[in-house]
Order: structure tokens, then sequence, then C-alpha cells
């Protein structure tokens, strides 16, 4: 705050001085604007990045604005005889006002389209390039001479510069922020958070066999009323709060690994003195991606659970109470769920030691932070804190006691002797429930069984994770890495992407397109690394001859034009013509320069957004503002009774305040900004008329106001702007964050099928055995890992806007129906569920070899396992089929169109592979083969692929429910009244 408060500050101060002050003269508060617009809180990559682009393109706007007042005098030659009276010559004239509107229009349509186009690089330039084309478009019909409009320009362009060098000179060296240091900060976050989501998962599941045999379904439904009173006073401590307090620990790790994906992205652009390099970064979110993904399937067992509950029902019998059996299966479970706990606290336990000593030797903590945080723990039972990371044989021992961990798979069997894959419909005798070797063919599924050792196996991979991430900070150390630090300079390679606009968002679109896949045949993604010629044009053959292959530059032009990016900017164009043109009329050309009207087309610029819910939004947060900075300045002013140094000094202050929300509150970004620039426009204004004296300062045909009238003039300019931009983005038809919402969800869902098919793919190879090394660039396995980050980079940056677009329908008015939120937000958290599940999916078939102990006879019934699960798998219809890509593409249509489903849409059932194979082989699935790895990977896939089931049938229903189903079946009532009342009716008839 205190940093983000000098750049407006500094200018107005410097302003007092008369070097300054006779450079800028009546645009000086421009010069103070612009310190703002840079935005000097960036990370110094990002900021740097951003400023180049500004640079760039108010050099652009100045040189394109030379041209229009090289027009518009040269119109107004035309059309004026060199014999008419100077009243004339210098007056209005038509045409060179029309020919500066023509300017205006094009250029303010051309830089907002780049800026839908790119948002986040070229939100800030473009609104640069805006402002200096706005502000100097609308004089260029009143300049006499060329030199007289290039003097104008060339006292604009300093006036901007000014503002670009104040704001670069505190970026860089007043208390400078760097990605890296952001980066470093995240990771210190990311490893508190993984801790507290496994805190809370292990809270979860102390709730015993209730909580993993989804109490809320199957034995909380018994629960006398009295036992549910016991627990009033203890509110906390309920499965349902426990519940939430385990979604809020995810949720909370997945914001913060967006965020450091985003550091690291411009952290490989900066020059910096450290040790690590930018490829060293990479590496560790690599690394954290691969702890986080377990971290989230363990985090889905409250939905699991529901899942399973939700589409199996509950087992009790047929007077509604549990059944014997199940009464005495559940208190097995108790021993089952206890051993369960005790090795989530021990991986816990290790993840935890791991970490720290991470965060150690990347130098990112203290050795003595660690010996007071040993000192405070009082946790004796994990066994992992016997470990300390202050050792020397540290990674040795982790190494070891993971190892030892792994090999206790053995101490399972013993826990879940009485817990079978299957459970029969028939009661058996005791000496028939200890033989495994038998099981009836009648039998069902035992959710707990799959779930124990799903639960196992993605702990398993989160120590294996922790441990290549301590292998990783042991290798920085012993290779000479962390000894010194060195002057790191970004790679070739990162320079043109950082020329070329490439960014984190740039495979996923602000305002998705519609019409993508017929230019040059592209499908509904964006780079998906997929030959355009791979997909037929279903508008045009390939072109033949030299005119045909010609003539695409005008499909090109054509699809540029029509796209919704040029939509948007004809609309800011539309918006700032409505209150320009009043510069372009002889009636109105004084009033727009004397009332000030060009701080309305500020706001249109600074303010417009592409959807209505996102603009009513910030109409009524930046009138708000407005009026706060309003209030402020006044304060300010009065305050030391208009005393030069007393403003300025309590200028800072004032900003320091509005900077609070600019970086507390994000969400109201827009509405920050335009505060802040208001408080210090008025303010500069009235210092500047100070300095410059009023006969210097009204010289521009604008009159002198006091702050008591200019700063309700400016207010009214806000509110003014504000509505015209509301206006605009509904006229001629709205751009709703209702229908943007549809399209995302459409385009999100059909990333999501892709998603799935090179999971699938990666799977179907795993079972082939032709994955290969994902170490070997050549490998399909390093291939389909590459495709797969990509692709779910895309879909996480999908889901993030959908959720923007949720919140933003909220304050979009209900005309015509409601709309309906919650079907909506269900779907995005099926979605998010769903990509998960594949993720995991594909992780546990290339981590595998990781979790392997190194023997024979481990690697002998590996490959037993592999082998046989192939030849059910490879040969199963459902397997091979694909149906699940097909069922999300049709889906992804039917929502993006608008159009019903088609009918007959299935989902597949839950454990598909589980249930094959029992009645093949059902010694493949008896409890004494727990020890294998490939085992617990089946057993995980079969349970992430359950769950993928039932959130398909989820998002179908829900689907359904919003773009309904193509069906013609007759449905005819069969009930015993109805057939009686039709048979009234005929006897009726007949005595008539």
């Amino acid at each position: 705050m205190l940093k983000g408060a000098l750049p407006p500050t500094v200018v107005i101060a410097i302003h007092q001085s008369s070097a300054i002050a006779d450079i800028t003269t009546t645009i000086g508060y421009l010069a103070t604007l612009m310190s703002i617009v840079s935005q000097g809180l960036m990370p110094r990559a990002k900021f740097m990045k951003i400023m180049f682009f500004i640079l760039l393109s108010t050099c652009v706007s100045a040189s394109m604005c030379c041209l229009t007042v090289y027009c518009a005098v040269k119109a107004r030659e035309h059309n004026t005889s060199p014999d008419a009276p100077e009243s004339v010559r210098n007056g209005f004239n038509s045409d060179a006002c029309a020919v500066s509107g023509v300017w205006l229009v094009v250029m303010i349509w051309a830089s907002n389209t780049l800026r839908a186009w790119r948002p986040m690089e070229l939100q800030d330039p473009m609104v640069a390039f805006s402002i200096f084309s706005s502000v100097t478009i609308t004089r260029a019909g009143t300049f006499v001479t060329v030199d007289e409009g290039l003097q104008f320009i060339t006292r604009l362009l300093k006036g901007f510069m000014i503002g670009f060098a104040i704001a670069t000179g505190i970026s860089l060296f007043v208390m400078p922020i760097t990605t890296r240091n952001n980066v470093f900060h995240d990771i210190k976050g990311y490893v508190a958070q993984v801790d507290a989501v496994l805190r809370s998962q292990i809270a979860f599941v102390e709730d015993g066999p209730e909580a993993l045999t989804g109490n809320r379904g199957l034995l909380s439904r018994t629960r006398t009323a009295r036992s549910m009173r016991e627990l009033e006073n203890a509110q906390e401590d309920l499965p349902e709060a426990k519940e939430k307090r385990l979604k809020e620990s995810i949720t909370k790790l997945n914001a913060l690994h967006g965020k450091l994906q985003s550091d690291l992205f411009y952290s490989k652009d900066e020059i910096a003195w450290g040790k690590l390099s930018a490829d060293d970064l990479n590496r560790i979110g690599g690394l954290l991606r691969s702890i986080l993904l377990p971290l989230a399937g363990i985090a889905m067992l409250p939905d699991i659970l529901d899942a399973i509950v939700k589409s199996e029902g509950p087992r009790t019998s047929a007077d509604g109470e549990e059944s014997e059996d199940e009464a005495v299966k559940n208190d097995e479970i108790q021993k089952v769920v206890e051993t369960l706990r005790h090795r989530l606290m021990e991986s816990t336990g290790l993840v935890a030691v791991g970490l720290q000593y991470v965060l150690l030797a990347l130098e990112l903590t203290k050795a003595k932070y660690i010996e007071k945080q040993q000192c405070k723990t009082s946790d004796e039972e994990s066994r992992g804190e016997r470990l300390s990371p202050l050792q020397s044989d540290f990674v040795v021992c982790i190494e070891h006691e993971i190892r030892e961990y792994y090999s206790r798979r053995s101490d399972l069997p013993r826990a879940l002797e009485s817990v079978e894959a299957f459970s029969t419909s028939e009661k058996h005798n005791d000496d028939a429930l200890q033989d495994h070797d038998t099981i009836a063919t009648d039998s069902d599924v035992r959710q707990e069984f799959f779930i124990i050792l799903y639960m196992g196996h993605l702990q398993e991979n989160l120590l294996n994770a922790t441990l290549d991430l301590v292998k990783f900070a042991e290798s920085k150390v012993t290779d000479g890495t962390m000894k010194r630090s060195r002057l790191i300079f970004p790679k070739q390679k990162s320079i043109t992407q950082w020329l070329s606009l490439t960014s984190e968002t740039a495979e996923s679109r602000s305002v998705p397109d519609r019409r993508q896949s017929s230019h040059a045949g592209r499908g509904p993604s964006i780079d998906d690394g997929v030959a355009p010629a791979d997909f037929p044009d279903p508008e045009h053959l390939p072109p033949a001859n030299i005119w045909e292959k010609g003539s695409t530059v005008l499909r090109t032009i054509s699809h540029v034009i029509k796209s919704e990016q040029s939509v948007f900017g004809f609309r800011v164009a539309a918006a700032s013509l409505s209150v320009g043109i009043l510069a372009f009329l002889h009636q109105t050309q004084d009033f727009f320069i004397r009332q000030r009207c060009i701080w309305a087309m500020i706001v249109i610029v600074i303010g417009m957004n592409p959807t209505s819910g996102q603009t009513m939004f910030g109409f009524v947060a930046r009138i708000v503002a407005t009026v706060f900075a309003l209030g402020l300045s006044l304060v300010v002013w009065y305050i030391v009774d208009g005393k030069t140094p007393g403003v300025i000094v309590f200028l800072y202050l004032a900003n320091v305040v509005g900077y609070y929300f600019w970086i507390k509150v994000p969400q109201y970004f827009g509405a920050a900004v335009i505060s802040i620039v208001t408080l210090n426009v008025i303010i500069g204004y009235e210092l500047q008329v100070r300095k410059l004296g009023i006969e210097t300062a009204t010289s521009n045909g604008q009159p002198y106001y006091p702050i008591y009238l200019f700063g309700p003039y400016k207010l009214a300019a806000v509110a003014a702007g504000c509505a015209i931009s509301f206006f605009w983005v509904i006229f001629p038809f709205p751009i709703t964050a209702k229908s943007t919402l549809r399209k995302t969800l459409g385009r999100s869902l059909f990333v999501l099928a892709k998603f799935y098919s090179c999971m699938h793919t990666t799977v179907e190879l795993w079972l082939n055995g032709s994955l290969g090394n994902i170490q070997d660039a050549q490998s399909a396995s390093y291939k389909l890992e590459t495709a797969r980050h990509k692709v779910f980079k895309e879909e996480m940056m999908l889901l993030n806007q959908l959720r923007m677009h949720s919140h933003f329908t909220t304050f979009e008015p209900a005309i015509g129906g409601k709309f309906p939120k919650a079907v909506y937000d269900s779907i995005i958290s099926e979605v998010q569920r769903m990509l998960t599940s594949m993720a995991l999916m594909a992780q546990t078939t290339q981590n595998l070899g990781a979790l392997t102990l190194d023997s024979p006879s481990s690697q002998e019934a590996e490959n037993k396992w592999v082998a046989r699960l192939a030849e059910v798998a490879l040969n199963s219809a459902d397997f091979r089929s694909h149906s699940t890509t097909s069922l999300l593409c049709h889906v992804s249509a039917s929502i993006m169109n608008a159009q019903p489903l088609p009918p007959y849409l299935s989902t597949g059932d839950s454990f598909p592979l589980a249930r094959q194979l029992q009645r093949i082989d059902g010694e493949l699935l008896n409890i004494r083969h727990i020890q294998d790895p490939a085992f617990s990977a089946f057993v995980s896939l079969e349970v992430l692929r359950s769950v993928l089931s039932f959130s398909l049938k989820d998002l179908l229903s829900h689907v359904r429910s919003l773009v309904g189903e193509l069906t013609f079946d007759f449905h005819v009532r069969h009930t015993d009244d109805y057939a009686e009342s039709m048979r009234l009716m005929v006897e009726s008839s007949r005595e008539d």
C-alpha cells in the first residue's frame, strides 16, 4: 500500500516544479493517470513485460494520431478557401471533424479488439492507447496547422512518459517485488497448506467406520435422535463440519497452486541474482503438482462416499434396520479404519518432515525455526516425527522409512481379513468366510474394500512424490547450486515467448469463439498441437489453385471482423463515439471542451467489460468508489486549508487508503482504479491551476472550477461513462454473463473430453506395456504427459472463468425468468471432480514403478497382474468403446449450441472391470494380493472410474434439465383409477 501510493503522489509533487509544469502545462493530470495505469505493484518480470507493450502501444498511438492530425488539417484546407476570413479558417470545420471521427472509431475498435484477444498482457497497453487516441483525436478537428497538432501530441506524449518513468523507477527501486520472491513465498505457503489438508483428512477419518462406509447414508440414518442431541454442543466435531474444513483446505491449496503456476510463468523472464534457475523453479512446480494430485484424490473421500451411497443406496434389511451381517461387518471395519488412520498419520508425518527438509535445503526457512517448531510439536503418535530434517543423513533415513512403509502392506491383510472385494447375498458359515478362494457368483462389490485400498494407494503416491521433491532438493545441495548466488538470465526461448504475447492464459480466451472450427479447420480448442489440416473444413474443400490459396487471407479477415473480440471492440468504439461525437458537431464542440467530457470517454475505455453482469457490477461499484474518492479529496484539501505541502502529504495517505482495496479486495479492482484516479485527478487539477495560474490553466478553453464544483463534475462524468458503457453492452443485443457462462461451459466439456481421451490412451498403453520411459523425450509416456499437462492447464483456466462468470450472473436482472445458477455451479463442481479423477488415473499408471519393491517376486507379481488385467480390460467392450469421450462431446455440443441432448445416452456402471474380473477369475481379487502395487493401482483405477461414472450420471441429469432431451416417447397411464374412469365415460356415452 505504501509503495502503490508513491507514483501518483510523486507525479503530482514534481509538477510543483516549473521545470516539469512547463512541459505538460494543462495536461499534467494525465501523467498522474498514467502512473496509476502502469500498475507498478506488479512483480518485476510481469511489470517490465506490460511496460514494454505500454510504451510500444503509446508510441504507435502517437504515430497514428500524427497521421490523424495531418488528415484532419488537409481536410480543413481542402474545404476552406484561402481567401476566407480568419474566423472561418480557424473556426469549426465539418470535414476535419468527420475525418477525425472516422479515425477515432477505427483506432478504438482495433485497440479494444486486441485487448479482448489478450486481456492479460494488453489490458493496460490498450487502455493507454485508447486514452491517448481519445484525448488527441477529439481535439484534432480544432487544429488549424499540422505544427499545432504535433506540438499537442508532443506535450501529451511527454506527459505520458513522465507517468511511466515515475512508475518504473518506483517499481524497480523502491521495495522491489520479484516474481521469484513470490514463487518462494508460494512454496512456503504450499507446504503449510499441504499439512493443513492432511490434518483435515485425519480429522475426517477419525470418525471411524462411519466416515469410511459413508455414515451419512449407511449408518447415520439409523442413529437415534438422542445421539444427535449429544452432538449439538460440539458442532465442530460433526462429520459435516469436518468435511467442510477438508474441502475448504483443498480449495485453498488449489488456489495457491494456480497462483504458483502463474508466478512460475513470469519467473523465467526475470534477470535475477540468486541460486535456483528458472528450470529449477519449474521443476519444483512440477513436483508440487505431483503432490497436489494424490492430495486432491484423498480429499475426494467425502464425495466418493456420497456418490456411492446415492448410487448404490444403503444396505439395510427389509424392515429398514441395519442387517445383522452388516452390523458385524461394520464392527470389523472399525479395526480397518484404525489401521488406515494410523497409516494416514504415519504418512502425514513423513510428508511433513520431508517438506520441512525441502524448505531447509532450498534456504526458504532457517534451522532455528525448525527447532522451535519441533519443540512445540507434541504429536508423538506420528512415526515420521522421529525424523528430523536437521540430521545429516536425512535423505537416506526418510527413504528407508518410506520403503518400510511400503513393505508394511503385508500387515494390511490381517486387518482386512474379513473385508473381501465382494460380499454375497447368502449367509455363509465361519469356515466359508475364512476361505478366501470361494466367492459366490451373485456377489456385489464391497465399497469399503475398494475405498480402503484406494486411500492407501494415494498415500503411497503422496509419499513417492514427497521423496522425489526431497531428492531434488538434495541434488541442488550436492551439485553446489545452493553454495553461492549467481546472475540468472532468461533463455532465448523465454524472450521469444515474451515478445510473442504468450502467457499462462494464452490457451484460454476470455471470450470463447464459437466459429473457431470454420477457420482453418480447427476444433473448438486453442493451440491443441494438432495441425489444422488434420480436420476438414465443412464449408470448403482444400484450395486447389493459386487464387484459392491466395484468397485465404480474405477468409481470415472476415473471421477476425466477425469474431466476438471484434464485436466487443466495436461496442467500445460505439460507446466512446456516443460521447466523442460532441467534439465533432458545431453546436456541441465548445460544450465538450469546456465541460471536460473527455473524462467520460476515459471512464468508458477503462471500465467497459465484455459482459453485462460485469458492467452492471462495475457500474454500481465505480459510482460508489467515485463518491468515496470525492469525499476523500475534500478531506485532503480542506484539512490543511489547501496548503500545497500539507495537501501532498495527506494525498499520499489517502492514496494508501485507496490502494488497500486494490490489494486486499481484488474483485473490486476496477472500482479501486477509478477511485484512485479520481482522487488524484481532482487534487492534481487544483494544484496544477495554482502552479500555472488561472490564465494559463484556462488557455485550453476549459474554465476553472474550485474543488467543491470540480469534484461533482467528475462524479457526473463517471456516472455518465458507466451508464453509456452499460447501454452499449446490452444494445443491440446483450452479451450477458449467462450466455458467456453457457458457451464457456460447453467448451470446457469438450476440453475435458480431450483430456479423458488422452488419459484413456495412457492407460491403454500401460496395459499393452508400450508406455515407455517418461524420461525419454521420444517415448509415448513423455508425449502423453506433455499433452495432458497442456490440456489440464487449459481446463483449469476455463474452470476459473466459469466460476467468475457464474459469480457475475448474480448481478444481471432475471428478465424472462431466473437463471439456473445452482445447476451450473453443480456442473462446474462435477467437471472439477472428473478432471481430478482423470488426472489421478493417468498418474496412477505412470507412478507404479516407484511403488514396486525391488525384488524379483514383486516384479513378477506385478507383471502377472498387469498381463491378466490387460487381457480382461482390452477385451472389454466398455473399455474399447470410448463411450465417455463420445458422451462428453455430445453434452458439450448440446450446451454450446443450446440444443436438446440425443436420446438414450447412458453412463457406465460402477466398478465395471472388477465385476468382470469376478466373473472370469475371482482369485485375482483376493485380499492376499494387496502387497502387489499393481493390485492397488487397479483398485484405485476402479474407484476413480466409478467416481467418474457417478459424476457423469449427475452431469447428464443436470444438462438434461437445462437443454432437455430429444424424444418422441408416448406415455400411457395404466392405473386402475384411470381405466375405471375411462370405462365410466364409455358407458355414459352409450346411455346418452
